[in-house]
């Protein structure tokens, strides 16, 4: 038997899932979805997942993206301690002061 694959979505649909839970069920959810043209406000994360999706989310459940941050935190912190390792983080941390970006763990 295969395993079932959860989907991954961004955290602003993740968001949004999660908002309307709080006030409706998975069922209207889905039914809103198919029926409705356009979610506004708390819930617009939802505009941008496709139907099928959607409904593997809210069955299987969901797996939320990393964002760039996240993936570059990941990466920053795979690193060890030895010499040529911080090299390689002094280079992450040279590159995000010379683009302007701030990341905790990194170089904030």
């Amino acid at each position: 038997m295969s395993e079932i694959k959860k989907p991954v979505i961004t955290k602003e649909q993740a968001d949004s899932i999660a908002a309307f839970l709080e006030v409706g069920t998975k069922e209207e959810l889905l039914t809103a979805k198919v029926h409705c043209c356009h979610f506004g406000d708390e819930y617009s994360g939802i505009n941008t997942i496709d139907i099928m999706t959607l409904a593997s989310a809210l069955i299987n459940g969901y797996e939320v993206e990393k964002t760039p941050e996240e993936k570059v935190r990941e990466y920053y912190e795979s690193h060890g301690g030895s010499p040529s390792a911080e090299e390689r983080k002094a280079a992450i941390r040279e590159t995000l002061y010379k683009l302007g970006i701030k990341i905790e763990g990194v170089n904030a």
